[in-house]
């Protein structure tokens, strides 16, 4: 059984698909737009619970026909999206690619959309995402979980609690749970910002509502809390952002003022004029649609390695406006007369047999590895070198055995097979993606090298790592002893070279030395460098530091060259070298170090792949970054990286 139609309601989701679609195609200005999401949150914890409630009264309610009501409101429009997104994935997609859509796609059709994006996916906010066509799937998977315990629980209560009550234990609820988010937030802030019972609060503000007492209010009364709840939603739009702590508390904001419009707004027969506008709640009865179509759409574009500028902005949102009227005209609207069919087939229909086909597409398309052949021999290779991550092909030789032990000689080779280890390679994964070049320069030299690197570790004796959390810095307890075992490895070994490397201005910027302020560690680093030098050269002839390559900046994707020549696109996979305090600083420790020991040899790869100011995302067309990574090489990126420099300088490592 259905509940009055509301015009402000449908005034309501127009107003948060907008600010959705305005955070997602860039406008600064609504920095926040991604709280109307928990605005969509409110509005559907709201109507649901008021149907549940109203049918449980009136001893209507049937699970099977929850279900089924659900599936005819979401599964046409969202079937014929993944249909055309899935087609055109399959054409612009890479192997590696597409096997990971596929992926996706099969945990969307299951309403598991957010556990696969805080699983494989990560921060919500981060740059990889713009490239991910379902990323926007992971609210209905929050919403469709919530309803699997909702009615259940909502049921159990009405029959065992009076009706004047339930407001009380609902907000109780409401609180239980935003400690709980406050509290997953505290362990992963990315990660729970997909979780469902992170964001389960949401919906309840929205259930609230069904609860409260029906205090009568005058018109203007009731028209002056609406437009406080509308104005709190665009100041919370604007002033929000990716650096927000958010959901949690501060999702409270948004999900309050949307309560309080639905609250206020349902008591006055002068309804908000904005809301009740012929276009607000025109747009609100797409809205569904347009937030179905319009994520692809930008992802698509960015694919195609198109500019998100103000004309393409346009050309999104008047493309959204028409794919949702037609999916709502000409598929929404006609599957509606399904609801006369029973529920075992509506199910069946329009769950089952389209979720089982999906499952086994993506497992075709994993068993055929994203069917390269879709592309040239060239395409190919060069895909495949965008996912070959030198800590796999490196395996036990980066982290060792343990943080006190290194791994054995005998499995760690670079460059030629032979008794005699000419050098050692130190530092963290930013060392590690340096043995494609290494083994290339060793080769070229006739050497032997011995890699014993380590994750987040850079040579610096006798000092303790803190590693970021929500709360503060934790002790990284690997960091000193794996420089504790390099120390004594090296008292009793002697190469010709020791070659350090890392991220090493990182540890200026993200990480604190001895849990000091920025200043101070850039001084306990200098100091600890200084301190190092002597041990380094008591246990080789020579000692060299690769400096790290750059960062990528801007929207550039370490695929950029790859898909560029799949699309045969031809475009710029070029970027800005940038420089920040940190780098700063960490070339000024350089500058002090070479001071003190002229015999140090640095060496900086940015001069095979960087000028003028500009780098290059690719050599000799191949792709230099790991796939969805803006600062590490991939190996076969590294091994070109090699190649590049010794077309232009001497052998660093000697003949």
């Amino acid at each position: 059984m259905s509940i009055s139609y509301r015009e402000d309601i449908d005034g309501l989701r127009a107003l948060a698909v907008s600010l959705v679609i305005f955070n997602h195609i860039g406008l600064s200005l609504f920095s926040g737009g991604y709280i109307g999401v928990d605005v969509f949150f409110v509005i559907s914890g709201y109507l649901i619970t008021a149907i549940l409630v109203k049918d449980s009264l009136q001893h209507q309610f049937s699970i099977s026909s929850f279900y089924k009501k659900r599936i005819l409101r979401l599964a046409p429009a969202l079937l014929s999206m993944l249909l055309v997104v899935t087609l055109i994935s399959c054409i612009l997609m890479l192997p590696h690619e597409l096997e990971k859509y596929f992926k996706s796609l099969n945990y969307a059709i299951f309403f598991m959309a957010n556990v696969f994006m805080r699983e494989e996916v990560g921060d919500y906010f981060s740059l990889n995402t713009d490239q991910i066509p379902l990323l926007h799937l992971w609210s209905l998977g929050v919403e469709e979980q919530f309803y699997i315990f909702w009615p259940l629980c909502l049921l159990f209560l009405l029959k065992r609690v009076p009706i004047k009550w339930m407001s009380g234990l609902v907000l109780s609820l409401i609180a239980l749970l935003i400690i709980n988010a406050e509290m997953a937030m505290q362990q992963n802030i990315a990660k729970a910002y997909f979780a469902m019972p992170v964001r389960a609060f949401e919906l309840l503000v929205g259930a609230l509502v069904c609860f409260l007492p029906k205090h009568v209010l005058q018109d203007k009364w009731a028209s002056y809390l609406v437009w406080l709840g509308l104005i709190t939603i665009l100041v919370s739009a604007v002033c929000m952002g990716h650096s927000t702590h958010f959901p949690g508390l501060m999702a409270l904001i948004p999900c309050m003022a949307t309560a309080l419009i639905i609250y206020a707004g349902g008591q006055t027969v002068h309804a908000n004029p904005l809301l009740v506008h012929k276009w607000s709640t025109w747009i609100g009865k797409i809205s569904y649609p347009m937030y179905l179509w319009h994520w692809p759409l930008i992802v698509f574009l960015n694919i195609y390695l198109l500019s998100l500028n103000v004309l393409n902005q346009v050309l999104i949102v008047l493309s959204t406006v028409l794919l949702a009227y037609a999916s709502y005209r000409w598929i929404e609207l006609p599957c509606r007369r399904f609801s006369r069919a029973s529920s075992t087939k509506v199910i069946l229909i329009g769950f089952l047999i389209p979720a089982l086909t999906i499952t086994a597409s993506a497992h075709l398309v994993e068993i055929e590895n994203g069917f390269p052949n879709r592309f040239e021999a060239s395409v190919q290779q060069h895909s495949d070198g965008l996912i070959s991550y030198a800590h796999e092909i490196r395996g036990i030789c980066h982290n060792g055995l343990a943080p006190n032990q290194l791994a054995p000689t005998q499995k760690c080779i670079l460059g030629v097979d032979k008794p005699q280890i000419d050098f050692m390679l130190i530092g963290d994964s930013h060392a590690n993606h340096f043995t494609g070049m290494l083994d290339v320069w060793a080769k070229d030299a006739g050497l032997r090298g011995y890699d014993a690197t380590q994750d987040t570790t850079i040579f610096l004796p006798h000092v303790d790592l803190y590693i970021p959390n929500q709360t503060g810095f934790t002790l990284d307890t690997k960091f000193r002893a794996r420089n504790d075992a390099l120390i004594d490895y090296l008292q009793t070994h002697h190469f010709n070279q020791i070659v350090l490397a890392g991220y090493f201005e990182n540890y200026l910027r993200t990480y604190r030395l001895n849990n000091l302020p920025q200043a101070s560690s850039a001084q306990l680093m200098f100091n600890s460098l200084n301190e190092a030098m002597p041990i380094l050269f008591k246990s080789a002839n020579e000692v060299m530091i690769i400096l790290d390559t750059p960062t990528l900046t801007g929207r550039m994707h370490a695929n950029c060259p790859v898909r560029a020549e799949a699309l045969g696109r031809h475009v710029s996979c070029d970027f800005a070298l940038q420089h920040d305090p940190a780098m700063q600083q960490f070339a000024q420790i350089m500058q002090q170090l070479q001071q003190r020991y002229p015999q140090l040899k640095v060496i900086d790869p940015k001069v095979a792949l960087c000028k003028s100011g500009h780098c290059s995302a690719s050599i000799q067309g191949v792709a230099l970054y790991r796939d969805q990574d803006n600062n590490h090489l991939n190996y076969r990126g590294s091994e070109a990286l090699g190649r590049a420099y010794l077309q232009q300088h001497p052998n660093p490592l000697g003949r």
